[in-house]
């Protein structure tokens, strides 16, 4: 189980709305299953409408997230699909943070209903969803 504290679920919202009609990315912390830090970062893909990745903040981010002790997440959003890896996302993550904890959001039904969950992806692409938890 995954707990996110409603004030960070808001700003990964927020920078979903923000980004949209381009993915938004970012980097949490997280530690012992509740995630601590959230660190957006710039999305460097030249398909951002529907890919994300890191510009060299991105990467920073986890390193400086690492050197608090924390676990790094990555986050990212889908402004007309699903909440769920895409393909693409299965891919790349399965080959470069495998069992990483990835936070998604989906902007899919709307700026005013958004979908927010959480997931793993293995080494073989499989993925296993989350509990996640909104918490005061």
């Amino acid at each position: 189980m995954i707990e996110l504290p409603r004030s960070l679920a808001d700003r990964l919202i927020a920078h979903a709305r923000d980004a949209a009609p381009h993915e938004a990315c970012g980097v949490a912390g997280v530690r012992d299953g509740r995630v601590e830090q959230l660190i957006s970062a710039s999305n460097a893909s030249t398909r951002p409408q529907v890919h994300f990745t890191f510009a060299e903040d991105g990467y920073l981010a986890i390193i400086k997230l690492e050197r608090e002790g924390l676990d790094p997440a990555i986050y990212h959003s889908h402004p007309a699909s699903p909440a769920y890896p895409s393909s693409t996302d299965r891919a790349e993550m399965s080959a470069t943070w495998p069992d990483c904890l990835q936070l998604m959001i989906s902007l899919r039904h709307g700026l005013d209903r958004p979908e927010l969950h959480a997931y793993r992806i293995a080494e073989d692409g499989s993925v296993r969803e989350e509990i996640l938890t909104l918490i005061d």
